[in-house]
C-alpha cells in the first residue's frame, strides 16, 4: 500500500545523516623532515573544519524538504557538498601519504608504476612538476588508477570540486597554500621536494591492492 505524502513527510523528518569522524594523523608531526610541526596540525586542522563542515551540509539536506526547495539555495548546497566532500577525502590521502621516513612502493602498486611510468623517476619527475605547475595557490595532484583505462595516471586539479572520472584516488599532494604557506612561503618548489621525500606508499599500496579485487 503506497504512503501518503503526510506519511512520507513525517519519515523524511527523522531521517538522520550518519556523522563522519575526522581521522587522526598517522605519524608523530614532529619527525616529518621537511614539514614543520605546526604546519601540519594546522593543515589537520583545517581538514577537521572540512570534516564539520561536511557533517552541517548533510544535516541541511536532511531536514530539506526537496519538492519545495528554493533551486539556487539547493543547488548551492550540492556544490558545496560535492567540494567539502572532495576535500575531504584528499584531505586524508594527503596525510596516509606522509610517514616519518620515507616507505617506498612495493609489490603489485611498484609493478603497476613501472608498467605505466616506464620508472619511478619517470613518476617522480610527472608528479613534482604537475605540483611546481600549481604554484597560485590552489589546487591538487593526484595519483589515481583508471578502472577504464587500466592503468595509474597523474591527474591535475584546480580546486575541491574536481576529481578524476572512473579513478580510484592513491595518493594527492595538496597545493593550496594552506599546505605550505607557514613553512615555504612562495617557495612551492621546495614544498613539493620536502613532499615527494616524505611519501610512505602503504596507503596507497592498500588502495590499489583492493582496486585490483574489485
Amino acid at each position: 500500500m503506497a504512503l501518503g505524502a503526510r506519511a512520507q513527510q513525517q519519515i523524511a523528518s527523522v531521517a538522520v545523516s550518519p556523522k563522519i569522524t575526522a581521522k587522526p594523523l598517522t605519524f608523530n608531526p614532529d619527525k616529518v623532515k621537511g614539514l614543520s610541526a605546526d604546519l601540519l596540525r594546522g593543515h589537520h586542522g583545517h581538514y577537521a573544519d572540512q570534516v564539520k563542515r561536511l557533517n552541517a551540509i548533510h544535516e541541511e539536506l536532511t531536514k530539506l524538504d526537496f519538492a519545495n526547495a528554493e533551486p539556487a539555495k539547493l543547488a548551492e548546497l550540492k556544490r558545496e557538498e560535492l567540494a567539502t566532500h572532495n576535500a575531504t577525502v584528499l584531505h586524508e590521502l594527503y596525510f596516509d601519504g606522509i610517514g616519518e621516513a620515507p616507505i617506498p612502493p612495493s609489490g603489485l602498486l611498484a609493478q603497476a608504476m613501472a608498467r605505466d611510468y616506464g620508472s619511478m623517476d619517470r613518476w617522480k619527475a610527472e608528479f613534482a612538476a604537475s605540483g611546481r605547475s600549481l604554484a597560485s595557490g590552489t589546487g591538487w595532484v593526484i595519483m589515481a588508477y583508471s578502472a577504464r583505462d587500466k592503468r595509474i595516471s597523474t591527474f591535475v586539479a584546480s580546486d575541491d570540486s574536481m576529481t578524476p572520472a572512473s579513478a580510484l584516488p592513491l595518493l594527492a599532494m595538496d597545493m593550496s597554500e594552506h599546505a605550505y604557506g607557514a613553512d615555504y612561503g612562495k617557495e612551492t618548489a621546495k614544498y613539493v621536494d620536502a613532499f615527494m621525500a616524505a611519501i610512505k606508499w602503504t596507503n596507497a599500496e592498500r588502495l590499489y591492492r583492493e582496486a585490483m579485487r574489485v
